[in-house]
């Protein structure tokens, strides 16, 4: 369990829970193994700014406190969700809808490689249009790396910053702020487009991304007006 001197000293359940969860960079690397990332690199790729070392840190106070196991995949560590941890989750979501009903994304909070890497974790691969689908990012207004390539196959979920070369199936062109509202669900494919987003696709790719945009769980949160 977590140990006493880190905590808040207090019964109430909020205060016990709060040690666990409140912990920096925690929510974060829940939201992470939530969406299926299980191996450290995995992990790792989505929470853009954490160390190495504190990442390894957390999940060692995770498996403490119960949450997280740690398993053996050959010689590969592996890391899920315990049922506490699954628990857990729901308290992540809850706090994710809160977020998306009360807060306001800003500019500094648009990471392309953050929203393509998200969107991996989304797509269900068992609904996939053929064997592998590839679909090139462009996104102007960002800093680099701001061309990425979502690669998507049975058992596969990578983004690239170099050409995989498999061939793009699709191509989008957006800026950054018009991509986060799209993957987000505060926009349609439409009416991305109409905003100035650019897809190459055949009709059935179109379809299948337009699919993808509404595959955040907080689609369907209305957020407060500012």
């Amino acid at each position: 369990m977590v140990d006493a001197v880190e905590g808040y000293g207090q019964y109430c359940p909020v205060a016990l829970g709060a040690e666990v969860f409140a912990e920096r960079w925690t929510p974060i690397i829940v939201r992470n193994l939530m969406g299926g990332a299980e191996r450290f690199g995995d992990i790792l790729d989505g929470a853009p700014g954490l160390s190495r070392s504190v990442l390894a840190q957390r999940l060692r106070s995770l498996e403490r406190a119960g949450v997280v196991e740690r398993c053996l995949t050959g010689a590969v560590p592996t890391y899920r969700l315990t049922v506490c941890g699954q628990e857990l989750a729901e308290v992540c979501l809850a706090l994710g809808r809160w977020g998306a009903r009360w807060r306001e994304t800003l500019p500094e909070h648009h990471d392309p490689y953050l929203v393509v890497w998200m969107l991996s974790r989304m797509v269900h691969l068992d609904e996939l249009p053929r064997r592998r689908v590839v679909v090139r990012f462009d996104v102007r207004d960002s800093r680099p790396p701001n061309r990425l390539w979502l690669v998507l196959a049975a058992g596969e979920r990578e983004v690239c910053v170099t050409d995989p070369g498999y061939g793009d199936d699709a191509v989008v062109t957006a800026d950054i702020a018009t991509l986060v509202a799209w993957h987000c669900g505060r926009l349609s494919l439409g009416q991305a487009q109409r905003a100035g987003m650019h897809v190459v696709a055949t009709p059935a790719d179109e379809r299948m991304l337009a699919a993808w945009g509404r595959l955040s769980p907080f689609a369907e949160v209305t957020p407060m007006p500012r």
